[in-house]
């Protein structure tokens, strides 16, 4: 809970707002500091984000998934809540192709949540798109979009702080944090 990361969550979401890319009413329920090197040099599958943090251990109908990490609660929340979401993430380093950059899916976001099995059939058919970027730059998506990254064959620092923000109704359970 550090109020730099408070902060930048809203100057980011005021940003957006004023430019019509999210709700000024917009609250930044996670976020999360990347940090690919050399030593810590992931891949990630084809997938959607779909657990965010709840205050507790969620049992309401429409929600799935239950899990708890490192002490805090997460669910997946219903569809017309996961659509409601927005994630940003803004680059703290340069990331070219050879460095592991975020590949997407154009246009998967508006089919729900796609089964495991479907994945990659839907990438085939959609698509993908590499997101190189500069330090600064902002990537603005919607989680349920199909997402992906490589192992970086040269890499360096790809530091990206990931926010992710709900706008609409008030969800049946509350966030674990919102600012």
């Amino acid at each position: 809970d550090d109020p730099r990361v408070r902060e930048m969550a809203i100057r980011i979401r005021d940003s957006l707002a004023s430019r019509g890319l999210i709700a000024i009413e917009s609250v930044a329920i996670q976020a999360i500091a990347f940090d690919k090197t050399a030593a810590t040099n992931w891949k990630v599958a084809w997938h959607q984000d779909l657990l965010f943090p709840f205050a507790k251990q969620v049992r309401s109908a429409g929600y799935s998934r239950s899990s708890e990490k490192d002490g805090v609660a997460f669910a997946c929340p219903p569809v017309e809540t996961l659509e409601s979401l927005s994630a940003a993430r803004l680059s703290l380093d340069d990331c070219g192709p050879d460095n592991g950059p975020l590949r997407v899916s154009p246009g998967t976001h508006h089919e729900g949540v796609i089964p495991g099995d479907r994945i990659r059939d839907r990438v085939a058919a959609s698509g993908e798109v590499v997101c190189t970027h500069r330090t600064g730059d902002l990537v603005l998506m919607k989680p349920l979009l199909l997402h992906a990254s490589s192992q970086a064959s040269a890499p360096e620092h790809r530091r990206v702080l990931h926010f992710v923000y709900h706008s609409g109704p008030k969800p049946a359970e509350p966030w674990h944090r919102e600012v």
